[in-house]
């Protein structure tokens, strides 16, 4: 969503950790999320967050409801890390939501009590704040999909020197 938000709250914010090193000899990749936040759901205990987004509209999704696509995704991440991070004595919640803004109920929990920290620092009614923090999570919906569809907003340049095109006659 935004880092700047996670920074407001908490003091202890990483980016991609590394839950587990990859191992060259077992052929194991390691593990890696998107979020590590310490002190969201108990004090000094680092919470970790991996993030999906699912297309519920997708063809190979038409025979369920959204709450069990939404459902599925949540427990292939649980799958894949819980046993890692706790390992590493730390709290896993997969953050899945939709394409449309649909949230699984553990993200939702997590966007609530994000809301009501922020309510609390900023002295300002909780559902002005949930209010901005669902805000700023369609907006980073958004972007991610027109990432994903449009690529990157970086222009392409070829590195030869031909800005104005005037080197192209001597290639010719």
């Amino acid at each position: 969503m935004c880092m700047a938000i996670f920074i407001i709250l908490c003091t202890h914010v990483i980016k991609e950790p590394v839950v587990r090193e990859a191992d060259v000899k077992n052929a194991d990749g390691g593990l890696r999320l998107d979020l590590g936040i310490r002190g969201v759901w108990q004090p000094q205990v680092e919470a970790l967050f991996d993030v999906k987004v699912v297309d519920t509209d997708a063809p190979s999704h038409r025979t369920r409801s959204p709450e069990a696509i939404l459902e599925s995704g949540a427990k292939e991440k649980k799958r894949v890390y819980e046993q890692a991070v706790v390992e590493r004595r730390g709290n896993f919640t997969p953050i899945v939501l939709s394409v449309d803004g649909l949230l699984h109920r553990e993200a939702e929990h997590f966007l609530k009590r994000m809301a009501a920290n922020l309510a609390h620092k900023w002295e300002k009614p909780y559902s002005q704040t949930y209010g901005y923090v669902r805000a700023r999570l369609a907006f980073a919906i958004i972007r991610a999909t027109s990432l994903c569809l449009r690529g990157a907003r970086v222009k392409w340049r070829s590195g030869l020197g031909m800005d104005d095109g005037a080197p192209l006659y001597s290639i010719i």
